[in-house]
């Protein structure tokens, strides 16, 4: 994709690249007015777990699985496929994609469990993001710390958010593996054949080391509700220099794109060194949903390269809209 393209344009040459390799054979709301229930089985007495194919009575399956993430506001999609022992396994990797998008969902008013929003708080404790029970946000910003300081210069049309933003320490490894997961999990059983060894990956079974491993996201401003969240599992078409798989997931304001890696069809985009594998082929963003005229703004695109296995953590920034300064007066101060 060129830089000089319009949104609209780029947005079309996006949609014309995806809808020329791709198609969709999974996809799934986060909010649903029933449960969906991902079965691979319709015998109970057939079930059995994708992750490590035993079935009852050698493991249990008491534990609701989400298929997506719960903390990504997933409230409907359930894996009927994931065992108590594996559905444990598995949460800690959710648990380090919780480390790095907890900045965003807190801002974007994503529901975890409970439908309980995140709150964020700084490696500083600087900054602040909370909720009250009627989901009214309050930030404390290190700056600027006084109106004055906000209205120096004129009525600013936003408010900056870059300071004391660093995540908590993350494995961006794993974090890459809660979305194979959900890729896995949202597989059709036809296509499962294709995750196998991305599945061995996952449960520690296969040591295969992958770099880089692009996880490509995007960021949409904006007010947002999560009935817009959903997961589609992108299928390519034919041979061609692209994933087999491409899993897209909404969160909110934020959206994944990820690939599943080792499938069969991707043989020969897949050189094996001393290092491990090297990823090597092409891909571009899905288009965004809302649109190239989207009204509170573009649709912003990156890249991340999760390969790494040792904890970091990442700073993030982003900006609020302010429509208008309301001076509120603690009770029994002085008025001039």
């Amino acid at each position: 994709m060129t830089a000089d393209l319009t949104p609209a344009e780029r947005e079309a040459a996006q949609l014309e690249y995806i809808d020329g390799r791709y198609e969709i054979i999974s996809h799934f709301p986060f909010v649903a007015p029933r449960p969906i229930l991902l079965a691979d089985h319709d015998d109970e007495a057939k079930r059995r777990c994708r992750f490590c194919a035993r079935g009852k009575p050698e493991v249990r399956f008491r534990k609701k699985a989400h298929a997506v993430a719960h903390l990504l506001g997933n409230k409907s999609i359930i894996s009927m496929n994931e065992c108590d022992e594996c559905n444990g396994h598995l949460g800690k990797y959710e648990d380090q994609l919780g480390k790095w998008t907890l900045f965003a969902r807190a801002l974007s008013h994503v529901p975890g469990k409970k439908n309980k929003l995140a709150k964020f708080k700084g490696g500083c404790g600087k900054l602040k993001i909370e909720h009250d029970a009627a989901g009214v946000t309050t930030l404390h910003l290190p700056s600027p710390r006084s109106p004055d300081a906000l209205l120096a210069g004129g009525f600013p049309a936003e408010l900056p958010i870059a300071e004391d933003t660093e995540s908590q320490p993350y494995i961006p490894i794993e974090a890459a593996k809660a979305l194979v997961k959900i890729a896995c999990s949202v597989c059709p059983p036809s296509e499962l054949g294709q995750c196998a060894t991305a599945i061995d990956w996952l449960m520690g079974r296969r040591q295969i080391g992958l770099k880089p491993f692009p996880v490509w996201f995007a960021f949409t401003p904006g007010p947002i509700s999560n009935e817009v969240s959903d997961v589609v599992l992108l299928r390519r078409k034919q041979d061609s220099p692209e994933p087999y798989l491409w899993c897209v997931v909404q969160c909110g304001n934020l959206r994944f794109q990820v690939f599943v890696p080792f499938c069969p069809a991707d043989r020969a985009l897949i050189r094996n060194d001393d290092t491990g594998c090297t990823f090597k082929a092409s891909g571009v963003h899905c288009p965004s949903k809302f649109g190239p005229d989207w009204p509170f703004g573009p649709t912003r695109y990156g890249y991340m390269d999760w390969s790494g296995e040792e904890p970091v953590r990442s700073a993030q920034t982003a900006a609020i809209c302010i429509q208008r300064v309301i001076a509120v007066h603690r009770p029994g101060q002085k008025l001039d």
